[in-house]
């Protein structure tokens, strides 16, 4: 069973946006994908966000190669050119950046 993953496909412009946190643990800045059993951590929020994009990158291509990527995003669909992107949310700001 996949993960309740909250996502927004856009079939238009085929686009699949994930959203992702970073959280402040005393030194360190500990980043997640909402969703997905994936974390990364860092001395910054850029080196925390930075090694996240790099773990989901590894995830992406380790479960797309088990033919079940669209079914581990909770999508029903995903082409060749569909692009990933991991939305960064913290607290009401937000900002995009691609994972891709």
């Amino acid at each position: 069973m996949a993960p309740q993953i909250e996502t927004d496909f856009d079939e238009a412009s085929d686009t699949v946006l994930l959203t992702a946190r970073v959280v402040s643990e005393g030194a360190r800045f500990v980043a997640t994908v909402d969703g997905i059993d994936l974390e990364a951590s860092g001395n910054s929020r850029d080196a925390a966000q930075e090694s996240l994009v790099q773990n989901m990158r590894g995830w992406l291509e380790r479960v797309d190669t088990t033919g079940k990527l669209a079914e581990a995003l909770g999508v029903d669909w995903l082409e060749e050119e569909t692009e990933i992107v991991l939305r960064f949310v913290d607290g009401d700001n937000e900002n995009g950046t691609d994972s891709g």
